[in-house]
């Protein structure tokens, strides 16, 4: 049986020990962030219970610690709203850039929708601010939700873009061949050949636009005497809390 030379194995396990060395510091810091949300988080939430997740946010008269309800129904109802506008149009665009690929109205979608990708999401809720905001007189979970479409488009579209391309060219030929057009094709193939695919897409992009802060900062407001008042009302996130308890803390410091 062969076996490495002393060098070899010393190298061997040298590099092993710099990888697992290197991996470990890689996930501590992951780690910290779990530990001591849930050290932080687990305190608060065992003293309020079910109640942290249905109660108003605490008044400064409370002696309660509250609760977060309408930041956690503004976060579900502005992100399922952003993804129910950005996912559609990101699907239909990557299927016709997938099909069409040298048309020009096809690379002009590509060049578009991957710019956005690099614009910052502060200058999207600026966008939405001057466009949307001031013309109805108001922020609201509209506008938030807007900003969080904007934002998420990108990504939508390059995960369903990468799955039309997996599409393996036989299965386009045989679906052709059966006299179906791009459309038939489309709606009897391949939605179930990308299945996985497609859900993938959307759980990420739901995930993006749920924990994205930027794109709320100037559209969507800040509610706290209700939890929900209405699409075109102001209305509150759990990223937003976070900021504002971050500025009040940093205000009563010495």
């Amino acid at each position: 049986m062969y076996r490495l030379p002393d060098s070899r194995r010393f190298k061997n396990r040298v590099m092993l020990l710099i990888i697992i060395a290197v991996s470990i510091l890689y996930v501590t810091p992951l780690i910290s962030i779990i530990y001591t949300a849930v050290e932080k988080g687990g305190t608060t939430l065992v003293e309020a219970g079910l109640s942290f997740l249905t109660d108003l946010p605490p008044t400064p008269l409370s002696s309660g610690a509250g609760g977060i309800a309408p930041a956690l129904v503004g976060s579900l109802l502005a992100s399922i709203l952003a993804i129910l506008i950005s996912t559609p149009v990101a699907f239909l665009m990557a299927f016709y850039v997938t099909e069409f690929p040298r048309h020009s109205l096809s690379r002009v979608c590509e060049v578009v929708v991957r710019s956005f990708s690099g614009v910052p999401s502060i200058v999207v809720s600026m966008f939405v601010y001057s466009t949307v905001v001031i013309s109805m007189g108001r922020q609201s979970l509209l506008a938030g939700s807007l900003s969080l479409s904007i934002v998420t488009l990108p990504y939508a579209y390059v995960y369903f873009t990468s799955a039309f391309r997996s599409i393996p060219e036989s299965l386009r030929e045989a679906a052709m061949s059966l006299g179906m057009n791009r459309a038939g094709a489309l709606i009897h193939v391949y939605v179930g050949v990308l299945r996985g695919s497609i859900v993938t897409g959307l759980l990420m992009s739901y995930v993006r636009a749920f924990g994205d802060t930027a794109p709320l900062l100037f559209t969507m407001g800040f509610l706290m005497n209700a939890v929900f008042a209405g699409v075109l009302q102001q209305s509150n996130a759990i990223p937003l809390n976070d900021i504002r308890i971050r500025a009040i803390t940093l205000r009563e410091l010495p």
